[in-house]
Parts: C-alpha cells; structure tokens; sequence
C-alpha cells in the first residue's frame, strides 16, 4: 500500500478538505493541551486515515499555533514498510537472528539513529512547508538524509498539510519546522538504547526557548493485515471489548517506558502485544523526559482499517492523542490520566 499517495488524496477530496478547514477555523482553546505544551510536554498524535486522525491533530496545530510556537520538532516514525531497497534488505538482517553479529551491527549502522530530509521545503496536500535544519556537526546519531531513507515516509504528511492549512487560513506566518524520522535505537546485539539517549542529549542541546516537540504514532494494529508477532493473553472479541483491552495494554506499555524506565518491556510489549509503530521513539521520548515522567491519554479508539485494506474485519489501526509529561511538570488530572 502507497501510503503516502492514499493519505495525501483523500486530504485533497472535497468533503475530507471541507471536513479539516472547519476543525481548522475554530478558535477555541484547549487549556489543558496549551499548559501541557507551554510546560514541556510531547504531544503524540495519530496517522491515521484522516477520518480518525485530523480531528486528534488539529488540536495539536491549533495549540502550536495559538501558543506562538517559536519552532517544531517533529518525531516521525520510520516504516519498515516504506523503506526502499537497499534499506529494506538492511532492515530484515537486522531483525534476523540467524545472521552473524557483524552483519546485523552493520546494517544497523546504516538505520540507527534519527534522519533529517535533505530538503528546504516538503510538499504538502495544501502548499509547501519549508523545513528548517538543525545543526548535526559533532553527533552522528542524527544524520541529514542524503541517501532516501525518508523519501517515502509518510507518518508526518497529514500533520504537515494541517500546518500549512492553519497558516492560510488564518492569514499568518508558517511555525519552522524540522522533521526527524527516528529510524532505529534499540542495540539487536545487547539489546541495549545507548542510541536513544544519544539522540534525547541531542535534543536537549538544540531545544531553545518556544521550541515545542512533537511526535505521531498509531500505537495498536491489530487483526487480519496484522498478525500476531508471538504469544499473548487472550484477546475479547467484542469491538468495545478489545478497545478497552488495547487502550489498557497501551497504558501498561507506557507505564513501563515512562515510568518504570523498563524500556526492554515496554519495546516487547509495544512488538508482540500491541504492534505499536512507536517502539522506536519511546525510547527517545523516555530518556528526554527523564524519571518519573508521565503522561495522559486525551483519546483512544480503535479505527476500522479492514475497508481500507480490502480485507475481512477484524482489522484495526489505534488513533490516540498522548501527551508524554517531563517529570517535573506533571500534572493533577481527575479522570481519564496517568501522571506519576
């Protein structure tokens, strides 16, 4: 599947562009996401069809924008499903574990890391969005992208056209934005995240004042385009059911990466149980945070992929908004959270 062609199209349909200029007009707040950016926080929101998702970003874009973000970072996934040959073929020595050491570390070489596009500006479903570099001299566990390992990543496409949409709309500057594709942090010799603390240090470093983080991740797949990666507990099969199953597994997933720092159990758990595209950037999002962080789920739900996909149901994608809290700007909620 073209993911990048799909999700671009249907932004361009007219009731789907009617659908997100209307989320895009309002003008009402959300004090909750504002103070939880203004104090630090990471919002992760979906990429999902744009049904399920752009209700979930245009939170985020109108608070970055109503929060006079100075700039962007934005965390996006690196599918293994959009990687182009040699890329792909290096992906499967890595996860192989009948390959030598040395030729899953060299392989590894290449995907560690974090990659920046080698473009000013990045075409969008509404316009261009320019993209501004940051400065890598000295690290090399984050790169400029001047091999295509990102051409055809598509986890920040929809996040981007909301961006440039809100601008026009509301006749004002574009935020600057860079675009990080975390590709792999997690060592498939020692099991070790040395890289992801690398790139955490990295992003304490060029994180200025009104810098604002951002990342996405569709945190379940699961049913007849995904089958299970190994055993779990037995599933509901009650739609309700496994929804409420889902969101507490992804509660216990982000418990173990936040809380307990046990990032081992979290990448298991996000592999085998949840199949969450994440398991890369918790990691990263972990180290930044620091101890005791924490967070909160303003929306979990299973979306149906099984149309989208041709294939018989069940079939789903998770869209949720997650704020990822630093430890010391975590906050009392009564309902509907989780804040060590």
């Amino acid at each position: 599947m073209d993911w990048k062609t799909y999700y671009n199209a249907e932004l361009l349909t007219p009731g789907t562009r009617a659908e997100v200029e209307d989320l895009l007009s309002l003008r009402t707040s959300n004090d909750s996401i504002d103070a939880l950016v203004s104090e630090g926080a990471i919002m992760s929101f979906p990429h999902t069809a744009a049904a399920y998702a752009a209700p979930l970003q245009a939170r985020v874009v109108a608070s970055l924008y109503r929060l006079r973000v100075k700039r962007v970072i934005a965390l996006g996934v690196l599918h293994t499903s959009a990687l182009s040959a040699p890329f792909d073929e290096q992906y499967r020595t890595v996860i192989d574990g009948g390959r030598s050491d040395d030729e899953r570390r060299r392989a590894w070489g290449t995907l560690r890391g974090a990659f920046m596009p080698d473009v000013d500006e990045i075409d969008t479903a509404f316009g261009a969005l320019s993209l501004r570099p940051l400065e890598i001299e000295g690290t090399d566990l984050v790169r400029s992208d001047k091999g295509g390992i990102t051409a055809r990543e598509f986890s920040l496409d929809t996040f981007f056209s909301l961006l440039v949409r809100h601008s026009q709309l509301h006749a004002i500057p574009q935020i600057p934005v860079t675009a990080l594709y975390v590709g792999m942090t997690r060592d498939p010799i020692d099991g070790s995240f040395a890289v992801a603390d690398g790139i955490a240090d990295y992003l304490r470093t060029v994180c200025e004042l009104d810098t604002a983080i951002v990342t996405t991740g569709d945190v379940v797949h699961y049913g007849t385009a995904y089958p299970a990666k190994g055993k779990i507990e037995e599933r509901p099969t009650h739609a309700r059911e496994l929804e409420a199953f889902f969101r507490m597994e992804t509660e216990k997933t982000l418990s173990l990466a936040l809380e307990g720092k046990n990032l081992g159990g979290a990448f298991e758990r996000s592999t085998e149980v949840l199949q969450n595209d994440q398991r890369y950037i918790l990691p990263v999002i972990s180290a930044y945070l620091g101890g005791d962080a924490g967070f909160r789920i303003f929306s979990f739900s299973l979306s149906d992929y099984a149309t989208i996909l041709g294939v018989s149901p069940p079939c789903y994608v998770a869209s949720a908004l997650v704020a990822f809290i630093p430890a010391l700007s975590c906050f009392e909620w009564v309902t509907d959270s989780y804040c060590k």
